[in-house]
């Protein structure tokens, strides 16, 4: 039987250090942890249909669908970043870095979930 990606896989513990090059190796990273779950979900859909499989499918699928919302939490912070080279920040805050690390506890909580 194939595993599940466990929260330790390295996708619940990306955070933006602040820098576009950063933010385009961490989403080509999730990218390709993104390819190895699918691959996964593609390989148990082969098999026989048992329940252990099923509610293995579904959290798989959940995997994808959060490593998917971390990708694009990710390249809006870059797009934010582009922005914010332009304008100064307000008093010196970064939103990105924030909004990135939230969701990736929330990745973290749901991989927890289901691990």
């Amino acid at each position: 039987m194939v595993s599940a990606i466990s929260s330790s896989g390295g996708a619940s513990g990306v955070v933006s250090s602040g820098t576009g090059s950063s933010n385009s190796s961490q989403i080509a990273t999730l990218q390709r942890q993104m390819t190895a779950v699918q691959k996964q979900l593609d390989d148990t859909q082969k098999g026989q249909q048992t329940d252990a499989t099923q509610k293995l499918q579904q959290q798989l699928a959940d995997q994808i669908a959060a490593l998917q919302a971390q990708i694009a939490q990710l390249q809006a912070a870059a797009a934010q970043q582009t922005a914010q080279q332009t304008t100064p920040p307000p008093d010196g805050a970064d939103t990105s870095t924030s909004q990135v690390r939230s969701v990736s506890s929330t990745l973290g909580s749901v991989i927890d979930t289901y691990a």
